[in-house]
């Protein structure tokens, strides 16, 4: 990688807008920052070239001057020498076969930035571990208009693992050690991904088939009690596969594992307070892919990805799969959203029903 690499953010949405203007920030100590070039949807990329890359905070608003901004990778000015992929995980392939011609550069790197795990291993099937980097990015943010991100949190920061043992992290992190963003390296890419899936899937399943907000879904005991349920499953996967949680920028995870280990009293309280530091009233990710009515969504690699590791090793994952089941079933249009909208105890009764051909 150069000295000052060409950076292509690939897919910039909310995550990867904050990234891209976080980058392109020039260095505190006066080195040069990279060139930095997003690719994204026509009105952002409107707004970006008439305004500037935006991001507002608690703490003000910054307007990034220095990203270039695409719709087509053929409007490239030079070719990247990092691509950095945030797009959905369902969309991985399909930006894999658009980015072929970038790809087909032995010395190009890519960082995986998609929520869920399995995406790592779909980019290293086709470029090799050795050029892929699993990232992960402990921020909430949200589209706030094209060409405008809102930062809903003052901590956090992004995570790195190499997914080979040359995938070349460190000179990723080096970058973002020179923007905004704190970065922490972590050797083991499984360990870091499932650590991040524990946080991703707190009140996203739920709150996407109810059509309630996370904070709703904490302040209820029974909701609660299944959102306990099922991310002790994930746990219990986790740990069967190998890794042990660990700890990522502003989320002490190992520490959230003890609590919703405890009496449930006390996770409902410590999960009301991290829910209304972080998302609160925001809607989680995959509601919104179901409210946009997209038939695929990232459930998939998220308590869908506890459901298929869990049956495979023989760890018991009832909730997960029935959550994985009902919101898939509602975003292809085999269940009627009314169903569960706001019919809290129409999800419980479901998650207590056995599921023919899979575990008690």
């Amino acid at each position: 990688m150069p000295d000052r690499p060409h950076v292509l953010v690939y897919g910039a949405g909310a995550v990867g807008s904050l990234v891209a203007a976080a980058l392109a920030e020039p260095h505190p100590l006066g080195g040069p920052a990279p060139a930095v070039t997003v690719l994204g949807r026509r009105p952002h990329v409107a707004s970006i070239r008439t305004w500037g890359l935006v991001v507002e905070s608690a703490a003000g608003r910054t307007v990034s001057k220095a990203v270039d901004s695409i719709t087509s990778l053929d409007d490239l000015a030079a070719p990247p020498d990092l691509v950095i992929l945030t797009v959905k995980a369902y969309q991985v392939p399909e930006a894999l076969a658009l980015l072929a011609g970038v790809l087909a550069r032995p010395d190009v790197a890519v960082v995986v930035v998609e929520n869920g795990v399995g995406s790592e291993e779909t980019v290293a099937g086709v470029i090799g571990g050795d050029r892929t980097v699993s990232g992960a990015v402990t921020i909430s943010v949200e589209m706030e208009r094209p060409g405008t991100v809102r930062r809903h949190t003052s901590g956090g920061g992004v995570a790195l693992a190499p997914v080979g043992t040359a995938a070349p992290a460190e000179r990723v992190a080096a970058l973002f050690r020179a923007s905004a963003l704190p970065v922490r390296v972590y050797p083991d890419a499984a360990q870091m991904k499932w650590s991040k899936l524990l946080l991703n899937i707190l009140a996203n399943a739920t709150s996407a088939i109810l059509d309630l907000p996370p904070a709703t879904i904490a302040q209820d005991s029974r909701l609660f009690a299944l959102e306990r349920d099922a991310f002790r499953e994930a746990v219990r996967v986790m740990r069967a596969l190998g890794p042990r949680p660990a700890a990522l920028p502003g989320y002490p995870v190992p520490l959230l594992v003890r609590v919703m280990s405890a009496p449930p009293w006390a996770g409902q309280a410590v999960l009301r307070r991290a829910l209304g530091r972080g998302r609160g009233d925001k809607m989680p990710s995959l509601w919104h892919d179901l409210e946009r009515g997209r038939r695929q969504n990232e459930v998939t690699v998220l308590n869908g990805a506890v459901a298929r590791e869990g049956e495979r090793l023989g760890v018991a994952v009832p909730v997960n799969r029935t959550l994985t089941d009902v919101l898939l079933a509602l975003a292809e249009g085999r269940a009627d959203r009314e169903t569960y909208r706001h019919k809290p105890e129409a999800l419980l009764d479901a998650c207590r029903r056995p599921t023919p051909g899979r575990q008690p």
